[in-house]
């Protein structure tokens, strides 16, 4: 199903044809979304829309009736989105998001590589998401091992393209993709997109997202001014904080398409 998939995709400059070892992994993921399995072969975003701190079956509902594409479940356990990977409910929001054909984010800080792993595959996830201090050893043996794996960037307010591009090229290299975010993640901060979309000029074949303060009202001009193919929020779309909000959300995900759309009409 996977090869004969592939077979009907577009030829695209520089990805394909796929390499057989590519082939091969893509046809031993018989669980994973398409779009995601090609999104990952073709070096390209995993997802447009993220909702990131999801909770609750509502929350997963929300998501999949605004459009969005995929959501974050957090296993951090001091974060006010934390959920246990080892509760029923935990599984339970992961295969309601499943059925529902959202991409699946763990997010992950500091933890070993052998509890991540062991998480992905009790909760079913998708991809991970490496939001601490961890090296990108750790992150190489995790993809080594079969994962996708998301790197945030921690990124200061006072922002240049050569900072940016130093902060992520040894991320690139060992084949993460990226997520550009505040260096204090979920707290609201915005990033300086301008200087973003100075990094991004020169990154048209690395797949990343753009995070840090995003919501309804910003995100427009942020996709505008970074050139983000693809973006994340988690406080963005919650009131009160820590809570998300279905409003919020539709309202996000309907700003966030209608800049996607003005911005691939630009170029």
């Amino acid at each position: 199903m996977v090869h004969e998939t592939l077979a009907r995709l577009p030829a695209m400059p520089g990805n394909l044809p796929f390499s057989q070892s590519e082939m091969v992994w893509a046809a031993d993921q018989p669980n994973r979304p398409i779009l995601l399995i090609c999104a990952v072969l073709m070096k390209a975003e995993m997802f447009k829309i993220k909702i990131c701190g999801v909770r609750f079956s509502k929350d997963i509902d929300a998501v999949a009736c605004a459009g969005a594409d995929a959501i974050g479940l957090n296993f951090f356990e001091k974060s006010i989105r934390y959920v246990d990977p080892g509760d029923e409910t935990t599984q339970e929001l992961s295969a309601r998001a499943e059925a529902a054909g959202l991409i699946r984010v763990g997010v992950f800080v500091d933890a070993a590589a052998a509890k991540i792993a062991a998480i992905c595959r009790q909760v079913g996830l998708d991809a991970i998401q490496l939001h601490g201090d961890e090296t990108t050893e750790i992150a190489g043996e995790l993809i080594d091992a079969g994962l996708n794996v998301v790197r945030a960037i921690k990124l200061p307010s006072d922002l240049t393209a050569d900072l940016i591009r130093d902060r992520c090229d040894p991320w690139i290299d060992v084949g993460c993709h990226l997520l550009l975010d505040a260096e204090t993640g979920g707290s609201g901060k915005c990033l300086d997109w301008r200087a973003v979309g100075q990094w991004a000029q020169a990154q048209l074949a690395t797949p990343w997202t753009l995070a840090g303060g995003l919501t309804e009202i910003n995100v427009g001009e942020a996709i505008k001014h970074s050139g983000a193919r693809s973006v994340d929020t988690a406080s963005g779309v919650e009131q009160p904080r820590g809570t998300k909000s279905p409003k919020r959300i539709e309202d996000f995900v309907r700003a966030s398409r209608l800049a996607f759309a003005a911005s691939n009409s630009a170029r």
